[in-house]
């Protein structure tokens, strides 16, 4: 039979309250007590009822974190920092992955209803997705990470800014003709990170005609569409990709079309991504600070909770949308103009 917290108090012979008030922290428990009400819950095998605890104190301790793909590598990073700096506030993260898909979405959604989670952390699935349908009852605290959500609690980056920084980068290399793989176009910070690489082009007079942007998911597969660019009459000196996980991809497919990054082709990426700084030569990319998204929106969630318990309101809307500024990474896969045009050498 499982052991109670009458079994402990008894063995450790001291009252039921001061058995609660040892488990609870709410109250200092003397030493010699304390030492004998360790000493108890490990004989005994005692495990504290977490669920019931929190449903007791109107909290379950627990969180929900929804990401669209856990395969791509940022989508895991900041997951990481999320429940990392979740755990030190002693909370517990349900992780669901909703492989982009709203339907899924929404399933986990109902599923996070049923174990009353404190509050949500979403990276919402797609473009189909609708954030006004992104909550719980009651209402339960949400913030929106990465993709951002116009008049609710988000944390994103300036990604106009991450593209126009990208531009820069390749335009004071000299290079004029810059191919862009777009990896989820269909995604609000995708389409700023284009939008600010674009007008980048334009302040310097540089055109980007339509045959050197392709479009495709945000997969390290779509990154050897690449070829595309590298088949034109007139192909790119440098590759601008919206995601680090497309750049791989990209990097992995010129190195069998035999081109050398960055001698032959330069190439950036988006996100800085672990992988990307162990690549041969290392991906030069814009950088999105995950451990600060990640340690802001545990901030901002745990703050709507506490205001929540406390009967106050969280911030106003217009503090609602929070950026943090991007920075420009530069490594080895990318480098001044040489011969542009250069004939692609045979792999092998």
């Amino acid at each position: 039979m499982r052991p109670t917290i009458k079994d402990v108090a008894k063995a450790a012979g001291v009252s039921v309250g001061t058995v609660s008030n040892y488990l609870n922290g709410n109250v200092t428990v003397g030493d010699a007590r304390a030492e004998r009400i360790r000493a108890a819950i490990a004989d005994l095998g005692y495990r504290v009822d977490l669920g019931a605890r929190g449903l007791r104190a109107g909290r379950t301790r627990t969180i929900g974190l929804l990401i669209p793909n856990i395969s791509n590598p940022f989508f895991g990073e900041i997951a990481r920092s999320i429940e990392h700096a979740l755990t030190e506030h002693g909370f517990q993260t349900f992780l669901c992955d909703t492989g982009e898909d709203p339907q899924r979405e929404a399933a986990y959604l109902a599923n996070l209803a049923s174990r009353r989670v404190d509050g949500l952390v979403v990276i919402y699935a797609s473009h189909r997705s609708d954030p006004d349908r992104l909550r719980l009852p009651n209402p339960v605290p949400l913030v929106f990470v990465d993709r951002g959500v116009e008049g609710r609690p988000t944390v994103t980056i300036d990604n106009r800014l991450g593209g126009r920084l990208a531009a820069r980068h390749l335009l004071h290399l000299g290079h004029r003709n810059i191919g862009v793989l777009v990896g989820g176009g269909d995604v609000q910070n995708v389409q700023l990170r284009v939008q600010g690489f674009v007008e980048e082009l334009e302040a310097h007079g540089v055109d980007l005609p339509d045959a050197y942007v392709i479009e495709g998911p945000q997969a390290l597969k779509f990154g050897g569409r690449v070829e595309r660019l590298m088949a034109l009459a007139k192909r790119p000196t440098a590759v601008f990709a919206t995601n680090d996980i497309v750049a791989v991809g990209a990097w992995q497919r010129l190195l069998t079309l035999g081109l050398r990054v960055p001698a032959d082709v330069s190439l950036v990426g988006f996100d800085d991504i672990e992988l990307a700084r162990n690549l041969i030569p290392p991906l030069t990319t814009v950088a999105q600070d995950i451990q600060a998204m990640g340690r802001r929106a545990t901030e901002r969630l745990l703050h709507a909770i506490d205001s929540r318990a406390g009967g106050r309101s969280a911030a106003p809307a217009s503090d609602d949308f929070e950026m943090i500024e991007p920075r420009l990474v530069v490594r080895e896969s990318t480098a001044p103009v040489a011969a542009a045009g250069a004939r692609p050498r045979k792999a092998g």
